[in-house]
């Protein structure tokens, strides 16, 4: 990669940053490994958060396999938060759908169209529990 490509970049990745800033810091990159058995969680700057490993997936000589899973979800996930991928970051997927559920919401409710049946009126039920009969 030459200077300039790289240039082009950081000048993406900062102009992301400006866009939104929240979900540039505050969210954590995933990063899963090839066969799915580790992932990790990293912040935007590529440091370790978190590592979640699949039940059943450790055996007794699995180390290395064990290390290079680690070592492809850990990477996986920093080259995620370098280019600040928002679809492999669990904060701004959060933020995306809360306000696309706040718009839902807000959004004017359709005109039902209102039923003009005249109703029966209903007898008074509460008489049963006015003389106490409900007791005996």
């Amino acid at each position: 990669m030459d200077p300039q490509e790289m240039v082009a970049q950081a000048q993406e990745r900062f102009a992301k940053i400006r866009r939104e800033p929240e979900k540039a810091l505050f969210s954590q990159y995933k990063g899963v490994s090839p066969s799915g058995a580790v992932t990790v969680w990293v912040d935007m700057m590529g440091k370790l958060v978190r590592v979640h490993i699949a039940p059943n997936t450790l055996y007794e000589g699995g180390e290395p396999w064990l290390a290079e899973e680690v070592m492809a979800a850990h990477e996986a996930a920093k080259r995620a938060a370098e280019v600040l991928d928002f679809s492999m970051a669990d904060l701004a997927r959060e933020l995306d759908d809360a306000l696309a559920l706040k718009q839902h919401v807000t959004a004017a409710p359709e005109t039902l169209p209102v039923d003009r049946r005249p109703t029966a009126l209903r007898p008074d039920d509460d008489e049963w529990f006015e003389n106490r009969s409900h007791l005996r």
